[in-house]
């Protein structure tokens, strides 16, 4: 019944394939208290930003703006329906821990993506680890909702009587509705890299096309429809090359 949200589980993708490689959290940085991180305390960019084209660093700064804003109307809408869900009566219509439970959930839920959407990167920390780092701080609270409506819209595993309860309300305050608008707008998303790419391929110099050699030669082969690949999803996958941790 659930629809998957493509690109809003990129940076959350990234995440588990890089894990090895990622840096134990701080103190202030704890999984418990759900700490937006903002990635290592670099203010200098990578080696491998060095390199890369001058065009290329503005492509990713645009996009990487682009889809914090993506983010973040994600995290205000599920915040509104987690506050309208809480409020309604249907929440506390049964007696249990098991209740409790389900309210604690989305309590915590709307502290932490308020949290979310105050968080600012700040503009000394603007490089591609950082900017890693804070999408992946948005995109894991963003995820616990998510994560919350998949395991209640389940048609395989049985609900208790309080998920039941929690799938009713969130339907009756839009859950449905925001997650095929967000399904749409992340497709819309992917679309829009692919164009914004296809500016800047077109704007490269003989020689940057010299050092974006892997990337002009994927973009070939997509030009020639030989990736079996639509639009939405090849702009995923640019999106893989584009924000990617730096080890």
């Amino acid at each position: 019944m659930f629809k998957k949200i493509t690109l809003l589980s990129f940076t959350l993708l990234l995440a588990m394939q890089l894990v090895a490689c990622l840096p134990r959290p701080s103190s202030s940085e704890s999984e418990d208290d759900n700490t937006i991180p903002h990635g290592t305390s670099t203010t200098m960019p990578t080696v491998a930003e060095s390199a890369m084209p001058g065009g290329r660093k503005r492509l990713e700064v645009v996009l990487f703006k682009e889809y914090i804003n993506l983010l973040n109307s994600c995290l205000q809408r599920s915040n509104q329906i987690a506050k309208d869900v809480l409020a309604d009566p249907s929440m506390t219509s049964i007696e249990s821990s098991a209740m409790e439970h389900e309210r604690n959930i989305l309590t915590k839920y709307v502290r932490d993506s308020k949290e979310a959407l105050t968080a600012i990167l700040p503009a000394d920390k603007n490089d591609q680890n950082n900017r890693f780092f804070f999408a992946m701080g948005k995109d894991f609270v963003l995820e616990d909702f998510n994560g919350f409506n998949r395991r209640r819209a389940s048609t395989t595993d049985e609900l208790t009587p309080e998920e039941k309860v929690s799938w009713e309300t969130l339907k009756k305050h839009g859950a449905l509705e925001y997650t095929e608008d967000m399904e749409k707008r992340s497709k819309d998303f992917g679309c829009h890299i692919v164009d914004e790419f296809d500016k800047y391929m077109k704007s490269l110099s003989v020689s940057e096309k010299e050092k974006e050699k892997e990337m002009v030669e994927v973009w070939d082969k997509y030009t020639k429809n030989e990736l079996n690949m639509d639009k939405a999803e090849f702009g995923e996958k640019l999106f893989l090359q584009l924000f990617q941790y730096e080890s």
